[in-house]
């Protein structure tokens, strides 16, 4: 009894560990992508219960080969966290004590809640420069009014179902603007944030997650509209290489995904979590199933003082801050495409515009 209820949960391992290989955006596929690190400890788990009962295998063979399978799947999802621990080399170098740096927090705010109050003393305690809403209605946007006059530049999308986003900065904003770059229901926002010794370019998203419910209530969305919008994010970042960057928000994509590597490599910006820490975000509530979804992307010009994560009541994700030091604004950005990542990228672009023209929410109707 003992074997087959090994063998039944490894090869289930196995299968949901291998699954998102497949080429397809279907959001029960993808959605495998996020639990890297709970499945890496649920085959370790495996692999102890596999050497205390190996008396019980019916042959040696067996036995190897089943170990050998294990510890092969295990290695190969370990592979993918382990470089967001202090093990790694740091994508993003931490900046000396005394420099001057600025505080970013990106925080998605529940549209559900009404804990206004809490939310807005804790935003304040914290005390960010530069502050980026998710999920923000009008409800949130009159609950926070305590915050918001704390800064005078703002770029802001006020949406309810949770389509809101906002920027909100104490230093000068310029040329912001609201796009919408695949479906006309999710804003991105594009500004230039005026320090004293730079330009920044700031970019909020929070593209459409996998599996979420479409309008008809009956279908869920695959991964198509949001891989296209972080495609389109990158290739406008690698087309202004000179350019200072900072891409903010919650991707509902972990970082160590595919279509995450690739806004990367496309776009040559940089992971601040690298060499630091997994630091998951969501879901809050559930310290084992916590992952990386909501994320600070940097360009070449920053260095890190402070990345860390931040309890926001009534919500269902961690916030995220990081004290950023601009080292050299003349760095840009490097982008790194590998193979046929342009040829790939071309085509998440077209899947995703053909999938919000399908859904009828193509800005472009």
């Amino acid at each position: 009894m003992w074997i087959w209820i090994l063998r039944i949960f490894g090869v289930l391992g196995i299968v949901l560990s291998l699954l998102p290989l497949l080429p397809t955006g279907f959001w029960f596929v993808r959605g495998w992508d996020l639990p890297r690190f709970q499945l890496a400890m649920v085959l370790l788990v495996l692999l102890a219960v596999t050497v205390a009962i190996r008396a019980r295998f019916p042959s040696t063979t067996e036995l190897c080969a089943w170990l050998t399978l294990l510890s092969l799947v295990f290695l190969w999802q370990a592979a993918h966290v382990v470089p967001f621990t202090p093990l790694w080399t740091k994508e993003v170098q931490t900046a000396r004590i005394d420099q001057d740096a600025f505080r970013l927090l990106t925080v998605n705010l529940d549209y559900e809640s009404d804990a206004y109050d809490v939310v807005a003393g804790e935003i304040l305690a914290l005390d960010p420069d530069v502050l980026v809403l998710v999920e923000i209605d009008q409800g949130w946007q009159d609950g926070l009014s305590r915050v918001r006059s704390e800064y005078p530049f703002a770029q802001e999308e006020i949406r309810g179902e949770g389509l809101g986003m906002a920027i909100w900065s104490k230093w000068p904003l310029q040329k912001s603007r609201t796009r919408f770059l695949v479906e006309d229901r999710r804003p991105t926002i594009w500004t230039e944030v005026v320090f004293e010794n730079a330009v920044v370019n700031l970019v909020a998203v929070h593209p459409t997650p996998p599996g979420l419910r479409d309008s008809t209530g009956e279908e869920r969305r695959d991964s198509r509209v949001r891989d296209a919008e972080l495609v389109l994010v990158a290739r406008e970042i690698a087309d202004r290489p000179a350019e200072s960057w900072i891409v903010a928000g919650d991707f509902n994509d972990v970082a160590w995904s595919h279509t995450t590597r690739l806004f990367q490599r496309l776009s040559g910006l940089r992971d601040p979590r690298v060499g630091r820490s997994f630091m998951g975000t969501f879901p809050a509530d559930y310290p084992f199933l916590r992952v990386p979804i909501d994320h600070v992307f940097v360009s070449d010009a920053f260095a890190v003082k402070e990345l860390a994560r931040h309890k926001i009541t009534g919500s269902d994700h961690f916030g995220v801050s990081a004290s950023l030091v601009i080292e050299n604004k003349s760095a840009g950005v490097t982008p790194e495409p590998q193979g046929d990542d342009h040829q790939e990228a071309a085509e998440i672009v077209e899947e995703g515009k053909q999938d919000a023209e399908e859904r009828d929410v193509s800005p472009e109707r």
